[in-house]
C-alpha cells in the first residue's frame, strides 16, 4: 500500500494537475492574495529601517509606525509633486494644440504626397499594359424581355425588408436604460474607493507583519522545516537578504534613471528649444520616469511616452524630439542590457529569460499588480527550489547558475557531434583558469565518463571515436600554444598548481571543496639536465590522449617526456623502453578496462627492468588503493597516483637524485634525449 501512495504521488500526472490547481488558486483569490503580496513586499523593504530605529531604544511599536508614517510620507511627497506638476502641464496643454495640429497635418501632407506618387505609378503601369475593356452602357437582354436600364433609371423589385416569418423574424435591438444620477455616483465612488481600500488593507498588513516579524518566521520555520530548523533558517535569510537586496538595487538604478533623464531634458531644453524656454516641467518627467521603471519592461515605455509627446508639441523644430527620442533610447538600452543583467542577477540569482517569462506569468495570473511583483516572487520560487528537494527543478529552470560543470558541457558538446564549441569550451577554460586544470578537471573527467559509457554499451564506436579525436586535437593545439615563446597560455602552465580554477600563486582547493591546501611549488629541471620521461600507455586511446596530456606539462617543465602508442604491441614497448634509457616510467591508464593490461605492463617492466621507477597513472580512479596497489603488484605504495597533481609530485621526487647527479658530474646529461 505504502509503495501504491507512493508511485501515485510521484506520478507526472498528480504534479500536472497539483500546478494547475495552484495556478487556478492564485488566479481566482488575487483579490486577497495581491494586497498580502504587496504587504510582505512593504515589510520587507521597511524592515531595516525598523530594526535600525529599533536599537535605539525606542521599543517596538513605535519604529514600526514610524517607518509606515515615513514611507507613507515620501509617498505623498512625490505624489503631490507629480500632481502639481501634472496640473501645471494641463494647463499648458491648449496652447500646444496648434502646434501639434501644424505637424500632424505635415505628416499627413508628407503621407499624401506618397499616395500620390503610388497612384500615379499605378496608373503609368495600367496604360502601359493595353487598353482595358470597357462594358456597356446597357447590359443587352433576351428577346421579349424588357431591357435593364442603367443608374437611375434601375429599378429594383425586391422588397425593402426580408419577409418575417417564426424561422426569419424581424431584428429587434435593445437599449440599456439610462442610469440615475445615484447610481452614476455610487459606480465612481466605488471606483475610486477600491484602490484606497486595497492601499489600507497592504498598509495594515505591513504593519501587523512588521510587528509580528520574529513570530511570524517561527511560525513559518516550524510549518516548512518538519524538524530541520537550521535548513528553513538558511532558506529564509537566503529569500531576505536577495529580495532586499533586489528592492535597494532597483530602487537606486530607478534613481539614477530619473535623474539622468531630468539632467538629459534640461540639457536639451537649454541647448536646443532655448527659443521656447526649454523644456517644460523637467522635474515631472524625472520622477515619472523614476517611479514607472518600477514596473518591468512597460513602466519605462510608458515613461518615455509623455516627455517625448511634450517635445513633439513643444518646439518648431523636430531637434528636441529626435534628440530626446535618441536620448532615451541609448539610456534604455545601455540599463536594460548593461547595468541591470550585472546588478539583477548577482542581487537575485534570476536569469534574463526567468525574469522576462516570470514577468508574463505573473501579469497574466494577477495584471498590472503581477508584473509589479513578478521579480519578488520569482525570487521566493528560486530560493525554494533551492532548498526544498521536490521543487528542485524551479532553481535548474529559473536559477543563473549553470546546471552543468564544464565536464558535463563538453562531454554533451562531443556526444552531439560538435567539435567546435567542445574546443572552444576547452580553450576558454584554460584561459581563465590554466591548461593544467584544464587537463585535470575537464578533459581527463570527460575521458572517464566517455569510457564508461562506451564499458556500459552506452556509447557506439562512431561517437567514442569521435570524442578521442576531438579531445586529441585540443590537446594538441594547447600544446603547440604553450611551445610559443609568449604564448597567450604560455603563464597558463607555471609550476604552481591551481586544480580549482584559481588564479596562479593561491593556495589550492580540492575539486570537492575541501579545506585549500598548501601552495605547491615545482621544481624546475635544470637548462643543462636531461631526466627522460617515458609515458606508456596501457592500450586504449583514452589512454594515450591522458598520457599526452602528462607528457605536455613535464616538458613545460623541462623534461623530457615521449609518449609511445596506444597500438603498441607489449614487445615493442619494451623495446623502447631498452632504446631510450628512460629515469622513470609513467602506465598511463584510464579505469575500468585499462587497469588489467596496467597490471600486466607494469608486471613485464618489473621483470624486464627491476631498478627502473615505474609509476602507475589509473586516472580518476575512485576505490581502494591499498588492495589496487596490491594487486598491481606494486613495491611502494607511492607507486600508485589517480591525478596529476600527485604523478608530477612523484616524478619529481623519483628524478631529484638525477637531477643533483647531473649537476655534480658537470651538468652532463644522463641519457640520450628522448
Amino acid at each position: 500500500m505504502r509503495r501504491i501512495v507512493r508511485s501515485i504521488a510521484s506520478s507526472p500526472v498528480v504534479s500536472v494537475a497539483a500546478t494547475c490547481v495552484v495556478v487556478a488558486s492564485l488566479y481566482y483569490a488575487r483579490d486577497v492574495l495581491i494586497p498580502l503580496a504587496l504587504a510582505v513586499l512593504l515589510a520587507f523593504l521597511l524592515n531595516p529601517l525598523a530594526s535600525r530605529l529599533e536599537k535605539w531604544h525606542l521599543g517596538r511599536v513605535a519604529p514600526v509606525f514610524l517607518s509606515v508614517l515615513l514611507a507613507m510620507s515620501v509617498v505623498g511627497l512625490l505624489g503631490w509633486v507629480l500632481e502639481a506638476q501634472f496640473v501645471g502641464m494641463a494647463n499648458k496643454l491648449p496652447d500646444l494644440r496648434q502646434e501639434i495640429q501644424r505637424k500632424i497635418a505635415d505628416l499627413r501632407g508628407l503621407s499624401g504626397k506618397f499616395g500620390e506618387a503610388t497612384r500615379s505609378v499605378e496608373k503609368t503601369v495600367r496604360e502601359a499594359s493595353g487598353p482595358s475593356n470597357t462594358q456597356p452602357a446597357t447590359v443587352p437582354s433576351a428577346v421579349g424581355a424588357t431591357p435593364v436600364l442603367p443608374g437611375p433609371f434601375l429599378r429594383s423589385t425586391a422588397p425593402a425588408l426580408p419577409p418575417v416569418s417564426p424561422q426569419n423574424p424581424l431584428p429587434v435591438r435593445d437599449y440599456p436604460e439610462s442610469r440615475s444620477a445615484a447610481d452614476n455616483v455610487t459606480g465612481i465612488l466605488v471606483q475610486t474607493l477600491r484602490p484606497l481600500a486595497t492601499a489600507g488593507l497592504v498598509i495594515v498588513f505591513a504593519i501587523f507583519m512588521l510587528l509580528k516579524r520574529e513570530d511570524l518566521r517561527d511560525r513559518m520555520i516550524r510549518l516548512s522545516t518538519r524538524g530541520r530548523v537550521n535548513f528553513s533558517t538558511q532558506a529564509v535569510d537566503d529569500a531576505a537578504a536577495r529580495i532586499s537586496r533586489y528592492l535597494l538595487t532597483q530602487l537606486c538604478i530607478n534613481a539614477a534613471y530619473g535623474l539622468t533623464v531630468g539632467l538629459g531634458l534640461w540639457v536639451i531644453g537649454l541647448t536646443l528649444g532655448s527659443a521656447e524656454g526649454g523644456f517644460p516641467n523637467v522635474l515631472l518627467w524625472a520622477l515619472l520616469c523614476g517611479v514607472l521603471r518600477f514596473v518591468p519592461y512597460v513602466g519605462p515605455v510608458i515613461g518615455a511616452a509623455f516627455p517625448l509627446a511634450i517635445a513633439f508639441g513643444s518646439f518648431h523644430n523636430n531637434g528636441v524630439f529626435l534628440v530626446s527620442l535618441g536620448m532615451f533610447v541609448g539610456l534604455e538600452i545601455f540599463v536594460s542590457q548593461f547595468i541591470e543583467p550585472l546588478l539583477y542577477r548577482s542581487s537575485t540569482g534570476i536569469s534574463a529569460l526567468a525574469i522576462l517569462v516570470s514577468a508574463v506569468f505573473w501579469t497574466a495570473v494577477w495584471g498590472p499588480s503581477g508584473l509589479l511583483l513578478s521579480m519578488p516572487l520569482t525570487v521566493l520560487l528560486v530560493v525554494m527550489g533551492k532548498y526544498v528537494p521536490q521543487l528542485k527543478f524551479l532553481d535548474i529552470l529559473l536559477g543563473d547558475e549553470p546546471v552543468l560543470e564544464p565536464p558535463e558541457r563538453i562531454y554533451q558538446r562531443l556526444l552531439a557531434l560538435d567539435q567546435e564549441e567542445a574546443v572552444e569550451l576547452a580553450q576558454q577554460y584554460a584561459k581563465e583558469h590554466s591548461v593544467e586544470a584544464l587537463y585535470e578537471q575537464v578533459l581527463i573527467p570527460v575521458l572517464t565518463m566517455s569510457t564508461h559509457d562506451s564499458h556500459r554499451g552506452k556509447l557506439d564506436d562512431r561517437r567514442q571515436r569521435f570524442i578521442h579525436k576531438s579531445l586529441r586535437v585540443v590537446v594538441e593545439e594547447l600544446g603547440e600554444m604553450q611551445r610559443l615563446p609568449a604564448g597567450p597560455l604560455s603563464e597558463a602552465s607555471t609550476p604552481v598548481l591551481t586544480p580549482s580554477g584559481d588564479k596562479p600563486g593561491e593556495p589550492l582547493r580540492e575539486p570537492s571543496g575541501k579545506a585549500p591546501q598548501p601552495p605547491v611549488v615545482r621544481v624546475q629541471v635544470p637548462s643543462a639536465c636531461t631526466v627522460n620521461v617515458l609515458v606508456l600507455p596501457a592500450g586504449e586511446e583514452a589512454d594515450e590522449i591522458a598520457g599526452l596530456m602528462l607528457a605536455q606539462l613535464l616538458e613545460g617543465r623541462g623534461y623530457c617526456a615521449a609518449v609511445a602508442s596506444a597500438s603498441s604491441l607489449v614487445g615493442e614497448v619494451l623495446a623502447m623502453v631498452e632504446q631510450r634509457q628512460p629515469r622513470v616510467v609513467c602506465v598511463s591508464a584510464m579505469p575500468p578496462g585499462s587497469v588489467a593490461r596496467a597490471r600486466y605492463l607494469s608486471k613485464r617492466l618489473h621483470e624486464k627492468h627491476a631498478d627502473l621507477p615505474v609509476v602507475v597513472c589509473l586516472w580518476a580512479f575512485h576505490g581502494d588503493l591499498t588492495a589496487t596497489n596490491s594487486r598491481l603488484g606494486l613495491a611502494a605504495s607511492g607507486q600508485l597516483v589517480i591525478n596529476l597533481r600527485e604523478t608530477q609530485e612523484h616524478i619529481d621526487h623519483l628524478a631529484q637524485p638525477f637531477m643533483v647527479a647531473g649537476k655534480d658530474a658537470g651538468d652532463q646529461p644522463d641519457g640520450p634525449p628522448a
